[in-house]
């Protein structure tokens, strides 16, 4: 054989090779916490049902399961009595607390890597107890390889913010890929979920207990939105306490795909398996590069969402809104608030005659409440709206029936290396829209984000791009925590 065969063949073989290379099965459990009358009853029965999942999960041979935020204890007023001494990355399998030691065996004995979430006590310095929320990582032999404690706290008063230079917030598999770690919270501030992006990290494991505020901050909005952006596959398992809006879970790839997704009215458990497929790192592909749109997984969404009940966060009075006559068909404008200016471009399929209902698109600039944070944040969006009233707008329990040929909506942007920018979306049945491509643009010395779809969404709640900045936030807004008192109430 020629040489240059040769080197054309092994280029072919090692081409083959680096597209399957790193394909793994992943779980994520939307989980609905047991609560019983004592601690030690509550975390027991909690691990029972963790490791009869662990166990299902290694029937098709799952390489790593993550479990949410507060699963094991329920969200809880007082953590005391549920916080542990924890060891430090590194600790052998031999522990002695007994809800570690259970964990730990679960790991090893079905060789799977465990991501799960614990409150943990530790004392400081001056012999002060300090109480954190913490993820660990167990490896397939039962060991801890990553301790990370949560950074960006929901108004949890007697929790510490973790110390980002003494958290691990990255592990190694031995099937190839290296993970990033963090918590709920956590992905709407730059550390950890942008900082740890420049460590190797091409996969993220994501425990949460995320209360769901519509319309630009449900849960798997967020979730799809920061794979996308950030090109970065996301394994998300979610607390489910759906009466509270808390719920939703899904595994999205680093190209745009839905590999598997789960939201629900209906209060339960829910194992989630798929296959994360492999590809090039999206993130050295450079910019302009297009991502492949989300694939819509319809088998996967439970349906009753009337009894899901998330609150509306949605300062109506404060943004600028225009509507658009959809009854055009073809409308291209613009909308600003106070120099920051949004452009749309939207194309009708079809515009329901004899309908209240109403389309708008707004643009704003500055505090956004529930973040806890006093830095400029922005916002572009399409939004449907039950009526005229824009009251009504960002609801998902209505008929919205107009369907859209294409809908683009981009927004200049600045080098600004302190800020990022995702994607929001989300339809009637609280999923994001499907089949969207998320873009940097560079022309003419010029920088924009756009956001365009051309698949023919309908019942669109919302569409746009929001810029998240880069402050770290130790606590959210009081706001956002008023599902989880509302669940102490009805549960404790």
């Amino acid at each position: 054989m020629a040489v240059g065969k040769v080197h054309l063949v092994c280029f072919f073989v090692l081409t083959v090779f680096q597209c399957v290379k790193g394909d793994y099965i992943a779980a994520v459990v939307e989980y609905q916490p047991i609560i019983l009358s004592s601690v030690n009853e509550t975390v027991e029965q909690n691990l029972v049902q963790y490791v009869w999942y662990i166990e299902k999960a290694k029937e098709s041979n799952v390489q790593i399961i993550v479990f949410p935020e507060y699963g094991l204890t329920g969200i809880v007023n007082d953590t005391t009595g549920y916080a542990i001494q924890i060891p430090n990355v590194g600790n052998e399998t031999d522990f002695e607390n007994y809800w570690l030691q259970k964990l730990s065996n679960a790991a090893r004995g079905n060789g799977i890597y465990v991501v799960t979430n614990l409150l943990e006590k530790a004392i400081d310095e001056s012999n002060k107890t300090l109480y954190y929320s913490t993820n660990l990582v167990f490896d397939k032999n039962g060991k801890i390889v990553a301790k990370y404690r949560k950074i960006n706290l929901s108004s949890e008063p007697q929790l510490t913010p973790g110390n980002p230079d003494q958290n691990q917030t990255t592990f190694i598999t031995d099937f190839g890929i290296t993970f990033g770690v963090f918590s709920s919270q956590d992905i709407f501030f730059s550390n950890p979920s942008k900082t740890i992006l420049s460590k190797n990290v091409t996969d993220v494991v994501y425990p949460t207990s995320w209360s769901s505020f519509l319309p630009y901050f449900h849960s798997l909005t967020t979730q799809s939105g920061y794979a996308i952006a950030n090109r970065i596959n996301l394994l998300a398992a979610g607390l489910d306490i759906p009466e509270v809006g808390i719920g939703g879970s899904g595994i999205w790839g680093a190209d745009g795909t839905a590999f598997a997704y789960y939201i629900s009215g209906n209060a339960g458990s829910k194992l989630l398996i798929a296959t994360v497929k492999n590809t090039p790192d999206m993130r050295v592909l450079g910019e302009g590069t297009k991502l492949r749109g989300f694939e819509n997984l319809d088998n996967n969404v439970a349906n009753h969402l009337d009894t899901y009940n998330a609150s509306r966060f949605f300062d109506y009075d404060k943004y600028s809104f225009k509507t658009l006559n959809i009854s055009r068909l073809n409308v291209s404008k613009e909308v600003c608030y106070k120099g920051f200016c949004c452009q749309f471009s939207v194309n009708v399929s079809y515009a329901p005659v004899n309908s209240e209902e109403v389309y708008r698109i707004m643009a704003y600039t500055g505090p956004i409440g529930i973040l806890g944070s006093k830095k400029t944040h922005k916002i572009c969006s399409l939004i449907g709206c039950a009526t005229s009233d824009i009251s009504t707008c960002g609801k998902h329990n209505v008929g919205l029936t107009t369907k859209f040929k294409r809908i683009s909506v981009n927004t200049s942007i600045s080098s600004d290396s302190y800020s990022f920018y995702r994607p929001i979306s989300l339809t009637t049945n609280l999923v994001p829209v499907f089949n969207s491509t998320f873009n940097l643009v560079i022309a003419n010395h010029a920088r924009k984000v756009v956001y365009l779809n051309d698949q023919e969404p309908t019942d669109v709640v919302a569409f746009g791009i929001m810029e998240t900045s880069s402050a770290v936030s130790n606590t959210f807004n009081i706001v956002f925590f008023t599902c989880i008192f509302v669940f102490h109430r009805l549960f404790l």
